[in-house]
C-alpha cells in the first residue's frame, strides 16, 4: 500500500544511533524518491505531512543488512548440489526465509571453487529472487575457479582454472545465460597470466 503523496511516518519506534544508543523518534520517508526526510523541514518548509502513519509498536527500525558472501546457513550449503533442483531450491528458500531474523534482508549466495560442470547448474538455481516473506537473493558470488594458484588459500587446486580466453572463459565455465552485463562484474584477477 502506498501513500498518495509518497510520505510515510514510522512512529512509536526506536532508531539506532552511531554510538549504539536507541532513541525513540519518528522517522519520515518519501517512498517515491527512496529517501529519509527531515520531518521538521518537510512539515514547516514544504508544508507537507505523511498521508500514511505506521505504528511500529516500540520496535527497533533499522536498515537491513546485505550479506555479500555467504556460503550457506541453517544446514544448507550453496555449493552442494545432489541432483535435485527442488531440494536445492527448498534449501535456498529456507536460508532466505530464516536469515531475515538476523537482520539480513538481501544476500549473495557464494559457491566455492569446485567441479567445473556444476557451475552452470548452480548459477542458474541462484538467480535473483525476491519475496515479501524472505531476504532477497541478489544473484550469486563465485569464489572461483579463476584464482591464481599461488594465492588459492583453501581452494582445491585440481579445480582451479586460468582465464586463458579472457571473458570467453567465464562464458564457457559459468554459462553465458548466467552472466550479467560484463561491465557489472567485480573481478579480482591478480595473476600474471590473467588476461581479463
Amino acid at each position: 500500500m502506498t501513500s498518495p503523496n509518497g510520505l510515510i511516518c514510522f512512529t512509536n519506534c526506536l532508531l539506532p544511533q552511531e554510538d549504539g544508543a536507541l532513541i525513540q523518534k519518528d522517522l519520515w520517508i518519501d517512498e517515491r524518491r527512496g529517501v529519509i526526510l527531515d520531518s521538521q523541514r518537510t512539515f514547516f518548509l514544504r508544508k507537507e505531512r505523511p498521508d500514511r502513519v505506521i505504528d511500529l509498536g516500540g520496535n527497533i527500525l533499522s536498515p537491513g543488512l546485505i550479506d555479500i558472501q555467504i556460503n550457506g546457513a541453517y544446514n544448507f550449503d550453496f555449493s552442494v548440489y545432489e541432483g535435485d533442483d527442488q531440494a536445492y531450491r527448498a534449501g535456498l528458500l529456507t536460508v532466505a526465509e530464516k536469515i531475515v531474523e538476523t537482520g539480513v534482508t538481501s544476500l549473495l549466495p557464494t559457491i566455492i571453487t569446485q567441479e567445473r560442470s556444476l557451475y552452470p547448474k548452480l548459477l542458474h538455481l541462484l538467480r535473483p529472487y525476491s519475496s515479501t516473506k524472505s531476504a532477497t537473493l541478489l544473484g550469486w558470488h563465485a569464489e572461483g575457479p579463476f584464482i591464481q594458484f599461488a594465492k588459492r588459500g583453501a581452494h582445491a587446486p585440481q579445480f582451479l582454472l586460468s582465464a586463458q580466453n579472457g571473458l570467453k572463459s567465464f562464458d564457457e565455465v559459468y554459462g553465458s545465460e548466467n552472466l550479467a552485463v560484463k561491465e557489472d562484474w567485480l573481478m579480482a584477477c591478480e595473476g600474471e597470466d590473467s588476461s581479463v
